[in-house]
């Protein structure tokens, strides 16, 4: 099993390194992760430039000053994908909302309870869950295109 450190802070946009983790979903690709939080960006950026960790969830101004040396040498980066645009939240369709009731609305670990329960009866029904992740940038951009799309359904991974 391939080892990754991803360096992160403990932000809504990490969501998707720490749910690989934590639900195995990584394992199940061959990747073995190992979380390492961190308090700040800068220590998030010098890990990786270090090579303390293999990746990171970092600010994307961050990583493209680091690869133009606009604080220190240049080091550089990629950035294969995004995992937010600030101003972060799940959204679910009116169906999937309807099931999980009222939850949804002040309790953020019963509506993970509640979403993970809908997920399995999904999948045990043969039925899957669609989930996706847009990101537009408009006209111009640094670093991604100016618009990916990934749709990750429930059990695709495993």
């Amino acid at each position: 099993m391939t080892l990754f450190r991803i360096g992160f802070l403990p932000l809504v946009d990490s969501v998707l390194p720490i749910v690989a983790h934590e639900f195995g979903l990584a394992a199940t690709e061959g990747v073995s992760i190992e979380l390492v939080g961190d308090p700040s960006w800068a220590t998030v950026r010098d890990r990786l430039i270090y090579g303390q960790t293999d990746a990171a969830h970092l600010l994307a101004p961050l990583a493209i000053a680091t690869s133009l040396g606009l604080d220190r040498p240049a080091v550089a980066m990629a950035a294969p994908f995004m995992l937010g645009l600030n101003g972060n939240a799940v959204t679910v369709s009116p169906r999937l909302a309807a099931r999980l009731g009222d939850r949804a609305i002040d309790d953020v670990r019963g509506t993970g309870l509640a979403l993970a329960g809908v997920a399995r009866e999904e999948a045990t029904a043969g039925r899957k869950l669609r989930f996706a992740v847009e990101v537009t940038h408009g006209e111009r951009t640094i670093g991604v295109g100016t618009h990916e799309r990934r749709v990750i359904q429930v059990g695709e991974l495993g």
